[in-house]
């Protein structure tokens, strides 16, 4: 399937534990708040995967001792191999499979397991579930500190101890479940460790995996430089923000561990997929956060478009446009899936219909028209669709010119006489105002968009747009995009760091548009993404809090707590790819220069100096209070960015993405971070 993007590229969409929690740039995976909202009014206690069933564990099968440390996180085991659980040998029911040793007469008794995750406050997780699925038996290690034992004898054991009972039948597929104690648990990297055991020499079968749960106290900490409004408040502005949804990147695409998932194993990789992007480094730069897979018997892409949802209702947004890029099959699936998970989480959030006519409802007119009327039909009374006040359903359609005014004419009459009165707001890449002009001479408009620009320049050409839609009796809704650089074409836009995402706010505010749609909340082969991501992390996600509060309310936010992000590519764009590998070098499209730059962003209280240090070199710049930018020509390093007041440093962060030239791919993709060390669990559970 494919769907045209801007007047240059083609887009083509690709079928398809708790992570440090105070981490500006890392997510935070927790279960069920009460409801989204901008800052939680007290701490609350919530169910926390620490470690998930199927997660990738590295394993030594080798039957040699690892000596009395391996339990303890100082412990190396990078020449251990490594694989997903359920791991063993002997029922066929085995992600992994180890080694059992010499002879079936002469198994190897201990197979030893490790597995590191991160904890952003120990001091607030408690209560502590274990679940082990075990053959035969085994003892678990929590840095260090045994915490459980089962089928094994007290006292000491050893490699060659066996376990004094067989474990058969159905008791091999059972999970133990067991309180354990957590004092053992420090703020960082832990790591659980567990030996198994065999009950006999010629034993036939081994099998393990765990899942670790505890309660997490949330501590509410502020994670923007505004103090967000509520989310009702928010919601009540007649202006709105929506976030473009493209369904080929959900969180995740196969529900297995972050690192050997199917974006780890094949769109990050330029062997992924039969080494299909070979020529181009891989299909993608960036992914979306990694987050530990669901339980057996969880709808984990249900699971998933819940949390995606509470994310976006936490920066006040109204909703998403889905982009429904087929009447059936996989992504059809996703969206019902996704108007399920809106309206259990928040009555409040909606999805905007947009039929994508680059990519779905082809055939003849008639055939068209039919597939378009029955599954659109199919989900008008959902209540997670987006109507108007006077019950019109809203639709959306991308490159609504794809079909002619005459057709849409008849497609709404059908869908009327289906008993579901209808109203457009097409959104083009054509240029829109003769497009819309056309269309509206057919149909009934309540408003209009384009797809946009993603340079500085069509920033700025986008602040008159409201205005030449007002005038056309209609509403407009403004196109926010923070980059686009696409491997999968080798082509990029010039996005000037921040700069085109801030014009594009500004084209926006001051422009008067009625609505605006970010685009887009998560296409990562486009890098258009303002979801959190491995690239852009939190930044864009931050920025989108303090201007959608700013467009909502009509009022500058005030800034209550200094902050600095920081933009910049790891690599110039002069930088020279291995066209041995690479096919062609980059092409820059659409207007803009190319600008090799690393920014500071920075949201000051009050004046201050800021800095940027690069290979030890520090450059400053002194800046009064509010939104600040300092940009250095880039240079190879570690970026590192503060902002010092009265010779105190109030802010400061070091870049996750060193500069270097030396490449074999080009990789044009601004990487982003921020400042601010925030707990984000009550926010992304």
């Amino acid at each position: 399937m494919s769907s045209l993007r801007l007047s240059n590229f083609v887009r083509v969409g690709c079928l398809s534990f708790f992570i440090a929690g105070a981490s500006a740039c890392g997510p935070a995976e927790l279960s069920e708040p009460a409801a989204p909202s901008g800052v939680q009014e007290a701490a609350v206690g919530v169910s926390t995967t620490l470690v998930a069933a199927g997660s990738v564990w590295k394993y030594r099968d080798t039957g040699v001792d690892p000596g009395a440390q391996w339990g303890s996180v100082a412990y190396s085991d990078a020449a251990w191999a490594q694989g997903a659980a359920q791991l063993g040998y002997g029922d066929g029911d085995e992600a992994t499979v180890v080694s059992y040793g010499p002879s079936t007469t002469s198994r190897y008794v201990t197979t030893w397991f490790r597995k590191t995750f991160t904890v952003a406050d120990a001091s607030r997780v408690s209560a502590g579930v274990l679940r082990l699925l075990r053959d035969d038996g085994a003892i678990v290690y929590l840095n260090g500190t045994e915490v459980f034992r089962t089928n094994l004898p007290a006292g000491t054991v050893t490699p060659s101890t066996l376990a004094p009972l067989t474990i058969a039948g159905v008791d091999e597929t059972a999970w133990l479940t067991a309180s354990i104690p957590l004092t053992a648990l420090v703020t960082g990297t832990n790591v659980l460790a567990v030996e198994v055991h065999q009950s006999t020499l010629n034993s036939s079968d081994l099998g393990f995996d765990l899942e670790l749960k505890a309660t997490v106290t949330a501590q509410p900490t502020p994670c923007f430089a505004l103090d967000l409004p509520s989310l009702s408040s928010l919601r009540a502005s007649p202006k709105k923000v929506f976030a473009h949804y493209f369904s080929p990147y959900p969180l995740s695409l196969d529900n297995k561990d972050p690192a050997v998932d199917y974006y780890a194993r094949n769109y990050l990789q330029p062997t992924g997929e039969n080494s299909k992007f070979a020529y181009c480094g891989g299909l993608l730069k960036q992914r979306p956060l990694p987050q530990p897979p669901r339980a057996v018997g969880v709808d984990y892409e249900r699971a998933n478009f819940e949390l995606e949802v509470r994310r976006a209702a936490a920066l006040g947004l109204d909703g998403f446009t889905y982009d429904i890029l087929n009447h059936q099959g996989t992504h059809w699936t996703r969206l019902l899936k996704m108007l399920d998970a809106a309206a259990a989480v928040d009555a409040g959030f909606h999805i905007v219909l947009m039929p994508d006519m680059t990519a779905t409802y082809q055939g003849t007119d008639a055939e068209a028209q039919t597939a378009f009327v029955d599954s659109i039909a199919s989900v008008a009374s959902h209540a997670a669709t987006y109507h108007l006040d006077d019950g019109r359903l809203l639709l959306a359609p991308f490159a609504a010119d794809r079909r002619t005014p005459q057709w849409w004419a008849s497609t709404l009459q059908a869908l009327s006489a289906r008993g579901i009165p209808s109203a457009l707001w097409p959104v083009y890449v054509s240029p829109w105002a003769a497009a819309t002009t056309s269309l509206k001479a057919q149909v009934p408009l309540y408003g209009t968009s384009t797809w946009g620009s993603r340079t500085l320049a069509g920033a700025a050409g986008q602040k008159t747009n409201p205005g030449t839609a007002h005038g056309m009796g209609l509403k407009w809704m403004a196109p926010l995009a923070v980059q686009d650089s696409r491997p999968k074409d080798l082509v990029y836009t010039e996005a000037n760091n921040s700069q085109a995402l801030l014009a594009l706010w500004d084209a926006a505010i001051q422009g008067g548009a009625d609505w605006v749609q970010l685009i887009t909340w998560n296409d990562y082969s486009e890098a258009t993404e303002f979801s959190p991501s491995s690239g852009t992390q939190w930044a864009p996600f931050d920025l989108t809090a303090y201007y959608t509060t700013w467009f909502k309310t009509g009022v500058q936010p005030a800034i209550v707590r200094d902050a600095v992000y920081y933009f910049h590519r790891n690599q110039a764009t002069t930088a020279a790819p291995d066209l041995t590998k690479q096919r062609s070098v980059y092409k820059l499209v659409n207007g803009a220069a190319a600008v090799n730059e690393i920014e500071l962003l920075a949201f000051l209280t009050a004046p201050a100096t800021l800095e940027i240090e690069v290979a030890g070199t520090v450059q400053r710049k002194d800046v009064g209070a509010g939104i600040q930018s300092f940009r250095i020509p880039l240079r190879e390093g570690t970026p590192r960015f503060r902002a010092v007041r009265g010779g105190v440093t109030v802010a400061s962060v070091t870049s996750a993405s060193p500069i270097s030239n030396t490449i074999v791919y080009q990789d044009l993709l601004y990487r982003a971070g921020g400042s601010l060390t925030c707990d984000r669990t009550a926010f992304f559970p």
